[in-house]
């Protein structure tokens, strides 16, 4: 696989979408590329990056409501 090969894969492969043939190749690949390997690295390191950011978490009196809320319930 060449490089230019691999860049139209890489994302694919960092969102677990690559499957088969084409997922073995471009690990093979990725096995002697430091180029195409790093690119994997920011990717997988920019997809968990944008994961993180989309974590809201709930204010403390909304939790404080729930847990009331469902107290009552009982």
């Amino acid at each position: 696989m060449k490089c230019s090969e691999a860049a139209r894969r890489i994302h694919d492969y960092v969102s677990g979408e690559l499957e088969g043939d084409d997922r073995e190749r471009l690990e093979k690949h990725l096995e002697t590329c430091e180029d195409c390997r790093s690119c994997v690295e920011e990717n997988m390191a920019l997809r968990s990056r944008v994961r993180d950011l989309m974590r809201v978490s709930a204010p403390a009196s909304l939790r404080a409501e729930v847990v009331r809320l469902s107290q009552a319930q009982v």
